[in-house]
């Protein structure tokens, strides 16, 4: 006999000549100060950008603002390595002062805003405008809360919220997921499980607003007289009846990005076995 001799085994299945794909796993990156990001072999992700905390204003002030938070479900990636910058907290000083905004954000020229400053008490006690507003301060005048203005960017949706109004006691911060509670409380921040595993999800709240005089802060913003909370861009809290420092800076901004599983390999050229998995897992594109 002249030719090749092309011999099959009882191995589950060929179809064509044995083909083992290339397979990359998921990976999460998080980052808490600015960098580079390297993709890991595929070209889309699921990103959160959250912009810095706005810190909490003096003297019975108003609390901070929380950090407006970007968020894309599936981002078109770039080819190559990408600089990012994590938005630094938003301080609060001494004196009859309003709390400072936090940093921005920014990835692949998309920015999350910094979170705005709370404001302080007396005549001047309205809030500065962030990502999402600060709270005014303790005052008997009813507005002076501050605006958001967090915008969508490209294929992120954006969020943030203004603060609420002056009282007496000083508002809360506006939060990413929604504005200051009842004028005191502070915001809810945005419920999301980027930073997590998809096998062992773990939702955490971003860009929470701190709480107003004597109240809590929205999940993920700093209750009355703290910082901001441990759950990314959170406002700092609202100040107390001193002029001395507390400490009511807010949280600084954050970055996720996870990339989901992908896979290569020639067409057509697979073990049934491998078809089966790939399909259960859901890589298998037709």
């Amino acid at each position: 006999m002249t030719g090749s001799v092309r011999l099959y085994t009882n191995n589950g299945g060929i179809i064509g000549p044995d083909n083992d794909p290339a397979v990359n796993p998921e990976a999460v990156t998080t980052a808490t100060s600015s960098g580079t990001f390297s993709p890991a072999g595929g070209t889309t992700a699921e990103i959160v950008l959250v912009g810095g905390g706005g810190g909490g204003g003096s003297n019975r002030g108003g609390a901070g603002g929380a950090g407006g938070v970007l968020h894309a479900s599936t981002y078109t990636l770039p080819g190559s390595p990408v600089s990012y910058t994590v938005g630094g907290p938003g301080s609060q000083a001494g004196g009859n002062t309003k709390g400072n905004n936090g940093g921005d954000s920014s990835f692949d020229s998309h920015t999350a805003t910094g979170g705005g400053g709370g404001g302080r008490h007396g005549g001047d006690y309205a809030a500065k405008s962030g990502g999402s507003g600060g709270g005014a301060g303790h005052a008997m005048g009813g507005s002076g809360a501050g605006s958001a203005n967090q915008s969508p960017s490209g294929q992120f949706t954006g969020y943030g919220n203004p603060g609420g109004s002056g009282g007496d006691p000083s508002a809360g911060g506006g939060g990413a997921g929604q504005g200051a509670i009842g004028r005191t409380g502070g915001g809810q921040g945005i419920p999301l499980d980027v930073a997590s595993p998809t096998a062992s999800p773990a939702v955490v709240y971003y860009g929470g607003g701190g709480g107003g005089r004597g109240t809590g802060g929205g999940q993920g913003g700093g209750r009355h007289g703290q910082p901001g909370g441990d759950n990314r861009g959170g406002g700092g809290g609202s100040h107390g009846p001193t002029t001395g420092p507390q400490d009511s800076a807010g949280q600084g901004g954050y970055i996720a990005i996870k990339e989901p599983e992908t896979f290569s390999g020639a067409p057509g050229v697979w073990r049934l076995a491998e078809v089966f998995a790939l399909v259960k897992a859901g890589n298998w594109v037709i």
